[in-house]
């Protein structure tokens, strides 16, 4: 059973419109504090700000061992409150922000007393809007956009009380509804109205920061994907906030500005598409890729959705890609990950009529020709919202639901990284995280032997982080 699910665009407009309608009238600090990731840790989207979307310090998990993955606990961060944001994991914390009606919390958990059985929020951040985007953990504070019109910058170690203040606020023209990129002393973000801001993420020494420099995109153009930064420069996707066009580009920036308040793009580029949520772009040496969603919901643009530019541009203002990766009769309905020369997307593509396709993979460094074919295409039975992969070792976990009209609702899914031999891989393990579950597609993490993900449960509208281990046999 296929079904196409609307644009996460319009489901951010659905769940933002009433937050905005509102707020527009023993942890270990020695790790956070450094700023330094250990080596098994994910401290923001996609692990760095390059959004590789791999865990190579990982090795719990492999296609030996993840048949036996099973929940080892779950921490309720909220009711009726879910959104976009995945977890963050630094330090034996793990960091999870949900968009209440009231306001957004970021809420910060032991993973040692959760494990134990004592799953109470360390501390809370709250904020005066929703936070949609996953939060980053850098220099010894935590970050986070609302929309609010705030990007919110926390004591990582907390703040001896229950619920903390902010270390310092910086000052953004719209909604934030996107997550943080966080990398040489500069925090990045997009807002709703299509603008870039880079603030110093030590903060100003004042309540209220100003943005080092920001940066338009285009007219109508909204951002809710996560920037990407590498090569020094710092990519955004976006998505044309008009009815009759559901396009989307690609911009690059100089990462370290422009020498004044304001930046123009270097360069940019069609993605055939909109960029919404999880289809932020990844940067892995002179390359950045960038996905995109179907332009017309009724009649999609053909099989080109996912593309590589080289960073430093073409020596124009609109630059074509690289090359371009078919997939097939779908868009992509999660992000992107890239490990081992692969290029992963998460994408309903249908190699066979039977299934519904889950993931597909790529060669990375292309093909030899300027469109690619999928090297393999990992399937299931159900359409859903997907979550961006996540590498580890020889497996590629995805997360999806709701698989409307099945007993189970969500479930996170493995598949062998290097394919199963065949152009249609059926997956390694298929993991419920329980019935009547709700999923929008949020990004999951991997740290300590853990693989973190969000669900809501729609019996009692609770939102839980789940963390899933292999069991002992």
């Amino acid at each position: 059973m296929k079904r196409r699910f609307r644009t996460v665009q319009t489901l951010i407009t659905i769940l933002v419109a009433a937050p905005l309608a509102v707020t527009l009238a023993g942890f270990g600090p020695a790790s956070a504090a450094t700023g330094a990731a250990a080596a098994s840790e994910w401290p923001q989207f996609g692990r760095t700000a390059a959004h590789p979307g791999d865990a190579p310090a990982e090795t719990a998990f492999t296609s030996k061992t993840v048949a036996n993955l099973g929940e080892a606990w779950r921490a309720n961060f909220g009711t009726n409150a879910s959104s976009f944001a995945g977890p963050a994991v630094v330090g034996g914390v793990a960091y999870i922000a949900n968009a209440a009606l009231e306001g957004g919390a970021l809420s910060a958990f032991s993973t040692a007393a959760c494990a134990a059985g004592k799953c109470s929020p360390l501390w809370r951040g709250v904020t005066g809007g929703g936070i949609f985007g996953t939060p980053a953990v850098a220099g010894g504070r935590v970050f986070v956009g609302s929309s609010d019109h705030f990007l919110y910058a926390f004591p990582a170690a907390g703040c001896g009380a229950a619920t903390c203040p902010p270390l310092w606020r910086g000052r953004i023209a719209d909604a934030l509804l996107g997550g943080v990129a966080v990398t040489g002393g500069v925090a990045y973000v997009g807002d709703f109205g299509g603008k870039v801001y880079a603030f110093a993420a030590a903060g100003c020494g004042r309540a209220t920061c100003s943005p080092l420099w920001t940066a338009p995109t285009g007219a109508n153009e909204t951002i809710t994907t996560v920037p990407a930064v590498g090569g020094g420069h710092v990519f955004v996707s976006t998505a044309f906030n008009t009815p009759d066009d559901r396009s989307g580009r690609l911009h690059s920036y100089p990462a370290g500005g422009c020498g004044a308040r304001t930046c123009r793009p270097e360069w940019t580029a069609d993605l055939l598409g909109p960029a919404d949520n999880g289809l932020s772009p990844l940067v892995s040496g002179t390359t950045v890729f960038a996905g995109s969603g179907t332009r017309f919901a009724e009649t999609p643009n053909g099989p080109l959705h996912l593309f590589a530019f080289s960073v430093n541009g073409c020596g124009k203002r609109t630059c074509p890609p690289l090359r371009s990766y078919r997939t097939g009769d779908s868009d992509l309905t999660g992000g992107i990950a890239l490990s081992g020369g692969v290029l992963y997307a998460s994408s309903q593509n249908t190699p066979d009529p039977n299934t519904v396709g889950v993931v597909t993979a790529f060669p990375a460094r292309g093909c030899g020709a300027a469109e690619c074919d999928p090297l393999w295409t990992g399937v299931n039975f159900a359409s859903g919202f997907e979550s961006p992969p996540l590498v580890t070792g020889d497996v590629v976990f995805v997360a999806k639901g709701p698989a409307s009209g099945f007993p189970v609702d969500e479930a996170v899914l493995s598949y062998p990284a290097g394919g199963c031999g065949s152009k249609v891989c059926q997956p390694l393990s298929f993991t419920s995280v329980g019935d009547q579950q709700f999923y929008l597609g949020q990004p999951m993490a991997a740290a300590e032997h853990t693989l973190f993900v969000v669900t809501g449960v729609t019996a009692t509208g609770a939102d839980d982080l789940v963390a899933l281990k292999v069991q002992r046999s």
